[in-house]
């Protein structure tokens, strides 16, 4: 199992933290945020983590090299972060799309058994959360007998609904089906999109299975304050797996 990881955007709600570093770099708990992120993934033994730079590349890659526990690393640069979004991000890497793979937004937080759960499921998934009201969510998603249906920000309430917060598994058809979702769009021009808009597609026509998490599973790391609720989450899992 391989995780890849998109962090190549600039952060620019992040600032100061993003004046000089990545927002993979911001701290969290006195850690930067990716090497939170590192430990979990050796620790839940993936294969391999497939990082995207970008923005304050050098940076990123020099405290990656730096960092004490992680799995095998492999960097991925995208030179044209100013002016595209995560859709490129996660295109470079599909030369390695060649076994199951998770990804895992540079900027998000996974708790370990969240992680663990992820890895582990039997069939490709979407994590999300679906203890949240509608007025606090962000990314929508429409769930049906258990099936993503349908996302966007600007989904109407339904009955079944929850947040998806940029943590995915993939594999065979559904990885073939994604990429060329990705294809349709990058020749359409859209490289400004998020990956997000060509994992709709998927979910419209066939589908995509949930993974049910909670609100205190997960933290993105977005503007300053989300950074308190990064570092308590840290502090959760320090207890729960030392």
């Amino acid at each position: 199992m391989k995780v890849i990881i998109p962090a190549a955007g600039i952060g620019s709600r992040l600032r100061p933290y993003t004046e000089e570093a990545p927002k993979a770099l911001v701290p969290i708990a006195g850690t930067p945020l990716i090497w939170h992120t590192m430990r979990r993934l050796a620790k839940a033994k993936v294969s391999e983590a497939v990082v995207v730079c970008g923005y304050r590349s050098e940076t990123l890659r020099t405290s990656l090299r730096a960092c004490p526990e992680a799995p095998p690393l492999r960097l991925v640069e995208n030179p044209d972060f100013a002016t595209t979004n995560s859709i490129v991000s996660l295109a470079l890497t599909r030369p390695f799309w060649d076994e199951p793979f998770c990804v895992i937004d540079g900027d998000v937080l996974v708790g370990r058994d969240l992680l663990q759960r992820m890895v582990d499921s039997p069939r490709d998934v979407l994590a999300v959360d679906t203890s949240k009201a509608y007025a606090d969510i962000d990314m929508k998603v429409r769930i049906q007998d258990g099936r993503a249906v349908d996302f966007g920000k600007d989904l109407e309430p339904s009955p079944r609904q929850g947040e998806f917060f940029g943590v995915s598994r993939w594999s065979g058809a559904n990885a073939a089906r994604f990429s060329s979702a990705i294809d349709e769009m990058l020749a359409a021009g859209r490289i400004g999109d998020w990956y997000e808009f060509a994992m709709r597609k998927l979910a419209i026509t066939h589908g995509l299975d949930v993974l049910h998490a909670t609100s205190d599973e997960w933290a993105e790391v977005d503007s300053a304050q989300d950074i308190p609720v990064a570092a308590a989450l840290v502090e959760r899992d320090d207890v729960n797996f030392p």
